[in-house]
């Protein structure tokens, strides 16, 4: 799955961190992640920039997972796609 499609598929789930702070929305996310199952995308939308830019793309990358971050304005929309 290509980083386009990622953002075209559709999301399988959506959670809005907006407001919330560090460390909440790489907890929520986790959270929300492993009750979800392998291939489901979920959307992810925060307006805390070190959320957006470090924790929830970091977490992504340890975790072998595929995600696209997009930026409008203050808001990010990350898309992560489970892995196996």
């Amino acid at each position: 799955m290509t980083q386009d499609d990622l953002r075209t598929k559709g999301p399988d789930a959506t959670l809005d961190v907006t407001g919330e702070i560090c460390p909440y929305p790489e907890l929520y996310t986790r959270k929300k992640l492993q009750g979800m199952r392998a291939g489901e995308v979920l959307k992810v939308i925060t307006d805390h920039p070190p959320a957006g830019e470090e924790t929830i793309p970091g977490y992504c990358q340890r975790m072998g997972y595929q995600f696209v971050v997009d930026k409008q304005g203050p808001v990010y929309t990350i898309f992560i796609k489970k892995g196996v």
